[in-house]
């Protein structure tokens, strides 16, 4: 929120490690290479400025300016981690100004100093570099739900349901990875699809890195690589008038179509018009489908759009995950992701399952969801499973 204060330092690097974003990342990159030319120019128009420690503070102070600016306008966020990056990015730009200034005159500096002065820029390309091959190097990805920063529960009341007891066994629990499809076959499945609904036409395709688009008339359908679910939209000009027709007779278009809805998913009526189903995945859910589909009718009886989420996932591997004691211990120290500034005062669990979240890298991992009471509000926290 704007104006709001973020002291928690390397904030935004565990968020862009969790997420592995291109932007996320971009942000951390361009804080620090927004300040370097101030590290570069002030000594190379300044004198006074060829101190290190004068252009780093110089930085510093006019970063803490802006970042307060921000808090009192109430125009950004104020956060440590901007000051941090812009000092960063002062030092990094007056080490190029050093070493650049010091091969136009040889003999001046010593060696020992130019390296001095390159150890800033080592170091921080080292960083970076380690960071994205330790990603690349590791099996699954990052959680984008795990804590950034540890919450502050000092003066918290935390309390278990009576009817709640927590298991010191430390189980295995599957790694599952999604069936995924080529994009070959993601165009005939979508050609089937439009068949099935009796759609004709023209059919045109458009590609992109991890997922296809299938136009035929006013009807498209983008199915994605990664996990074969897909989203099915017919486009009008005129206004759809949502409205219900009736569980079971979607159910009965659906199958005309060969949608089949599973026999153990959860029947949902969210709002007028709109139809969903729901698998959630678990630990005994080997081979079989999950997630959820949703579908938006009309008055006349007509499906306008698809949403079919249900994910068909195999079993990766079995991996030892901690136990329902530990995720507690976690939890109240604090390792959970949750509002920036959100003051916790009560906190009351009543109950905590072992479900499944996905990562960066298209797995499916384990994770424990604490269905909670947070001052007073029905709140969910969820704690990474894996050791």
């Amino acid at each position: 929120t704007y104006g709001e204060i973020d002291l928690h330092l390397f904030r935004s690097y565990r968020e862009a490690w969790n997420t592995f974003s291109t932007r996320n990342w971009q942000l951390v990159i361009f804080n620090i290479a927004l300040f370097s030319p101030l590290g570069m120019f002030l000594p190379a128009l300044w004198n006074k400025f060829r101190k290190a420690w004068r252009t780093i503070g110089a930085g510093f102070l006019f970063s803490l300016f802006i970042e307060l600016g921000q808090r009192i306008t109430q125009r950004g966020l104020c956060e440590l981690d901007d000051l941090f990056n812009n000092t960063l990015g002062v030092l990094l730009g007056y080490c190029i100004f050093y070493i650049i200034y010091a091969l136009l005159h040889k003999g001046k500096y010593k060696i020992q100093r130019l390296a001095a002065a390159a150890l800033p820029i080592v170091l921080t390309v080292a960083v970076f570099c380690g960071i994205f091959y330790r990603y690349n190097a590791q099996t699954y990805g990052n959680l984008p739900i795990d804590y950034t920063y540890r919450v502050d529960l000092s003066d918290s009341k935390i309390t278990l349901s009576n009817s709640l007891e927590l298991s010191d066994e430390s189980p295995e629990a599957p790694i599952f990875v999604p069936n995924t499809c080529s994009e070959q076959e993601a165009e005939l499945f979508a050609a089937n699809l439009l068949d099935h609904m009796g759609i004709s036409g023209d059919t045109y395709y458009s590609h992109y890195d991890d997922f296809i688009i299938c136009y035929r008339g006013h009807h498209n359908i983008t199915v994605y690589l990664d996990d074969h679910s897909y989203e099915y939209h017919y486009i009008n000009d005129e206004d759809a008038n949502w409205g219900d027709m009736g569980a079971q007779a979607v159910k009965d278009r659906l199958s005309l179509y060969g949608i089949e809805i599973p026999n153990n998913a959860v029947y949902s009526h969210p709002s007028e018009g709109c139809y969903q189903w729901t698998v959630e995945r678990s630990v005994s859910s080997v081979g079989e489908v999950s997630g959820t589909l949703t579908c938006y009718t009309t008055t006349d009886g007509e499906i306008y759009t698809i949403n079919n989420q249900f994910i068909s996932q195999s079993v990766y591997k079995n991996e030892p995950v901690i136990s329902e004691k530990e995720a507690y211990q976690r939890l109240v120290d604090g390792y959970f992701q949750i509002e920036h500034n959100y003051k916790i005062y009560d906190l009351i669990i009543n109950e905590v399952t072992l479900t499944y979240s996905p990562d960066t890298k298209g797995f499916y991992q384990p994770v424990y969801l604490f269905k909670c009471e947070i001052n007073g509000e029905n709140r969910d926290l969820v704690i990474t499973a894996l050791e």
